[in-house]
C-alpha cells in the first residue's frame, strides 16, 4: 500500500499537529505500508492508493478524488464552543486591530445594502465552509476522540463516517523516568508559547505561591511574539516561575521527571500530547476541562476551569499532594502508542480501499 500523508497548512507551526502526522506515519512504516510525507499547499505528484489528509482543503480533496484516490482526512477540530466563543481574557494589538477593521467593513456593507451585507458574511465564512465541502467530500474521517466526532457532525452537519484513531506518544521514550523522586512542589508547564496554551493565566495562578515552583517551556509560537514577552515579563515579576525555551523531544523525559505535577490549562484540547507524556513519566497531570482530555484520562487526572485562576490553583494544589496513578500508565501504555495509532488508521486505509473496490492490504504486514 502507497499513502500520502499531506500537511497543506500550518507547517511553518512546531506542535502536535506535525508530531500527529510524523510519527503516525513512521508508525506505519513499521507494518510495512510505503509513506510519502508532503508539506505545503503545491500539489504534489506521483501515485498512491491513499490521501491522508491534514488541513487540506476542498480543492485538494477534489483534485485527489478525480485522479481516482479516496481521501481519509485527520480533523483535529477544536469545535465551535471554541473558536467562535470568548475563549481568552487576552487579546494584543493585532487582535484590536483586526476586530476594529471588521467592525469597519460591516457599517460600510450595512451601509451600501443587505445585498453587501450577506456578501461580506458569506467571505468571512468562507473558511468555515471550506472544512465542511472538505471534509463531506472525503472518504473517511479521523477525529482523535469520540466527542471530537460529536462535533464534527452537530456542529458542522459533515455526515462523512468517522473513525476514532486515538492520538498517542512514544511510551519508550518517556516512561523509564516513572519512578524517580521528584522535588515537593515542582510544578512544569511544557507546550508552545501563545494565547491557546493559556501559559500566561497560569503564571498568574500560581506565582508566588508559597512552597511551589512552576517551569514553563516551550517555543513562542511564531504568530504570537508579543504574548510571549508577556509571558517572560509576568514570570519575571514573581519569585517562583521560570521561563524557558522550547527543548529537543528527546530531551524531555528528564524534564518531566525532574518535576511533581504536569499542569495544561489550555482554552481548548482534544488531548494534549504533553498531558500524556508527563503521565507517562510519573507526574501528577492537571489538564483544562474543555475538550476532550477526560476520554484519556477518565478521573486519573485534575481537570481546571482556564478562565478561572483560583480553579488552576486548587486543581495544581491537588496534584502536587496526590501520587501518580498507575493505573493511568498503564492505560497509556496499551492504548496509546503510536503503534496502535497506526494499526487503527490502517484499518481506515482499508476501510475506503475496500470501498473502492481495491484489493485489501494483507494484515500480516
Amino acid at each position: 500500500m502507497r499513502v500520502l500523508m499531506w500537511l497543506n497548512r500550518g507547517a511553518e507551526i512546531p506542535g502536535g499537529h506535525r508530531v500527529q502526522m510524523q510519527r503516525t506515519a513512521a508508525a506505519l512504516r513499521e507494518l510495512g505500508v510505503d509513506v510519502d510525507e508532503h508539506l505545503g499547499p503545491e500539489h504534489p505528484e506521483g501515485t498512491w492508493d491513499v490521501v491522508h489528509g491534514f488541513q487540506l482543503g476542498p480543492r485538494e480533496v477534489a483534485a485527489m478524488r478525480s485522479r481516482g484516490v479516496p481521501v481519509v482526512m485527520s480533523t483535529i477540530y477544536w469545535g465551535l464552543t471554541y473558536t467562535a466563543g470568548n475563549r481568552t481574557d487576552h487579546f494584543d494589538l493585532r487582535d484590536q486591530l483586526g476586530r476594529g477593521r471588521r467592525g469597519l467593513r460591516y457599517l460600510r456593507a450595512s451601509v451600501r445594502g443587505r445585498d453587501h451585507l450577506t456578501r461580506l458574511a458569506l467571505d468571512e465564512a468562507h473558511e468555515e465552509f471550506d472544512r465542511v465541502r472538505a471534509w463531506s467530500m472525503a472518504d473517511l474521517l479521523l477525529p482523535n476522540a469520540e466527542g471530537e466526532a460529536r462535533h464534527v457532525r452537530d456542529d458542522l452537519g459533515v455526515l462523512t463516517e468517522c473513525l476514532v484513531v486515538p492520538n498517542a506518544i512514544d511510551v519508550d521514550l518517556f516512561s523509564p523516568g516513572a519512578g524517580r523522586a521528584r522535588p515537593a512542589g515542582s510544578v512544569l508547564c511544557v507546550g508552545r508559547i501563545e494565547p491557546h496554551k493559556n501559559q500566561l493565566g497560569t503564571i498568574r495562578a500560581l506565582g508566588d505561591a508559597p512552597g511551589m515552583t512552576l517551569t514553563v517551556v516551550g517555543p513562542p509560537h511564531p504568530h504570537h511574539p508579543r504574548y510571549h514577552e508577556e509571558c517572560r515579563s509576568a514570570a519575571a515579576a514573581t519569585s517562583n516561575v521560570t521561563l524557558l525555551p522550547g527543548v529537543d523531544h528527546a530531551d524531555l523525559p528528564d524534564l518531566y521527571a525532574r518535576h511533581h505535577t504536569h499542569v495544561l490549562a489550555s482554552w481548548y484540547e482534544t488531548t494534549g500530547l504533553v498531558s500524556l507524556e508527563a503521565a507517562a513519566s510519573g507526574c501528577t497531570v492537571v489538564t483544562t476541562d474543555r475538550g476532550h482530555a477526560r476520554e484519556y484520562f477518565g478521573d486519573d487526572a485534575g481537570y481546571c476551569d482556564p478562565a478561572d485562576p483560583t480553579s488552576i490553583r486548587t486543581a495544581v494544589d491537588r496534584a502536587l499532594a496526590s501520587g501518580p496513578s498507575t493505573d493511568l500508565r498503564e492505560r497509556i501504555a496499551q492504548r496509546y502508542t503510536w503503534s496502535q495509532t497506526a494499526r487503527q488508521t490502517l484499518v481506515g486505509y482499508e476501510v475506503v480501499l475496500s470501498r473502492r473496490g481495491h484489493r485489501r492490504h494483507d494484515n500480516s504486514t
